[in-house]
C-alpha cells in the first residue's frame, strides 16, 4: 500500500454532533517539552526557563508558556484522528488563558460542536467548537472557540 492509497479516518461534516463534547486522550507535560517549545520559538522568557526568578514570581514556580499548552491540546485533538483528512482548514480561533500550566500537569482537551452551517463551496462545512483545556485537577487551563472548515463528503477530503 502507497500513501496515495491511504484511507482517511477523520469525521465529516454531518458526522458531529451539536453540543455533544467530544474528549481526547491526556498528556504529562515534562520539562523536555518547555525546553524544546522555548529552542523551536525562540522564547526564553524568565518565567518559563530561570528557576532563581521564579522563586519571587507571582507562581513560585516556572510555568508552561500558554503557546505550548495550546500545542499540545491541538496535538491530542490530531492524535485522536477526528479530523483525519476531513480538516480543510482553521478559519478562526479564540483563546482564553484561566490558570497556569506547570511542568509535570497533564492536560486533556474537550471540543464541543456549537454551531454548523454549509459553505458555498460544494463538498465543505463550517463547524464551531467550544473548545476546552483541562488540567488533572478537571481545572479548566485553557478555553476558547476553534472555526473549522470541514469535508462534508469522501470525495472532498484532502
Amino acid at each position: 500500500m502507497s500513501v496515495l492509497h491511504y484511507e482517511f479516518k477523520g469525521m465529516l461534516y454531518d458526522e458531529w454532533e451539536l453540543d455533544k463534547t467530544y474528549i481526547t486522550a491526556a498528556r504529562t507535560i515534562r520539562q523536555s517539552d518547555v525546553d524544546r517549545y522555548c529552542a523551536l520559538s525562540g522564547d526564553y522568557s524568565p518565567e518559563y526557563t530561570n528557576a532563581l526568578f521564579v522563586q519571587d514570581s507571582f507562581f513560585k514556580k516556572q510555568v508552561v508558556p500558554g503557546g505550548l499548552t495550546f500545542i499540545i491540546g491541538n496535538g491530542l485533538d490530531c492524535q485522536t484522528l477526528w479530523v483525519d483528512g476531513s480538516y480543510i482548514g482553521l478559519l478562526d480561533q479564540q483563546m482564553r488563558f484561566s490558570a497556569p500550566v506547570f511542568v509535570g500537569d497533564t492536560i486533556y482537551l474537550t471540543m464541543t460542536p456549537t454551531a454548523k452551517r454549509l459553505s458555498r463551496k460544494p463538498g465543505r462545512g463550517i463547524i464551531t467548537y467550544q473548545i476546552q483545556i483541562l488540567n488533572q485537577k478537571d481545572e479548566v487551563v485553557m478555553d476558547g472557540v476553534w472555526v473549522i472548515l470541514m469535508a462534508t463528503d469522501r470525495e472532498h477530503m484532502e
